[in-house]
């Protein structure tokens, strides 16, 4: 009785040492852990990443700001086509101010 229980022991083992096996090389634990201990390996990664990482910020930010310019004329065009006083009046101020600004420069 004592055999069979130690048969049933290492048989319960061995499966769950199985198991083991199968989640550990389903989650590729081994080539993560090679690229870990591979130095270059590692630089070559992080670096190709950062690349990624920058591409994609500059052309994120520059789509978001084309749309965020393309927006302001808009609201401006709009604007001035209502032909408001208050802000004529300032539009105007900031073009006598530019234009003053840049004949004292010459």
């Amino acid at each position: 009785m004592a055999e069979r229980r130690e048969d049933n022991l290492t048989v319960e083992k061995k499966q769950v040492l199985e198991r083991l096996a199968e989640v550990i090389e389903k989650t590729r634990v081994m080539a993560n852990l090679e690229v870990l201990l591979d130095k270059r390996k590692l630089l070559w990664n992080n670096f190709l990443a950062g690349l990624a990482k920058g591409l994609g910020f500059g052309v994120g930010l520059t789509v978001l700001a084309a749309i965020v310019i393309y927006f302001l004329v808009v609201l401006l065009k709009s604007l001035v086509a209502l032909n408001l006083p208050i802000i004529g009046n300032h539009i105007v101020d900031l073009v006598q101010f530019v234009q003053e600004h840049i004949s004292n420069q010459r």
